[in-house]
């Protein structure tokens, strides 16, 4: 009998810390929002201008294809904000939240040039 409550409590212990409050979040980083719809339209447009000529398409899922020449062309500096507005588009997109977004960019071959996760920023500049 004594084996049997043992085993009973042991089991209801284990339940009861299956139960227990899930363990605060980090304070270092915040809860996923989707970025505002200003921002994400900002982004649309910004990419659909540079994609005008044709030789820059994307897609919402943070994919895009430009001509190799004219990535290689852009200095750092316009390269990330490229890759940000991707990730903002891929933000705004996604069916949930996300803290980060794959952005992937490939050459008209199919090469990949750059891929990485990236934090969406919401912090734009008027231009």
């Amino acid at each position: 009998m004594k084996i049997q409550l043992g085993i009973l409590s042991g089991a209801l212990a284990a339940l009861a810390a299956c139960q227990a409050d899930p363990p605060p979040p980090d304070p270092e980083r915040k809860s996923a929002r989707r970025p505002p719809e200003p921002a994400c339209e900002q982004a649309r447009a910004d990419l659909e201008r540079r994609g005008r000529d044709g030789t820059f398409l994307f897609e919402d899922s943070g994919e895009a294809m430009t001509e190799r020449d004219a990535w290689m062309r852009l200095n750092e500096s316009r390269r990330d904000g490229l890759i940000g507005q991707l990730a903002v588009v891929a933000a705004c997109s996604a069916e949930t939240p996300q803290h980060e977004v794959e952005i992937t960019i490939r050459d008209e071959r199919g090469v990949v040039l750059t891929s990485q996760r990236v934090e969406p920023s919401t912090d734009f500049r008027a231009r």
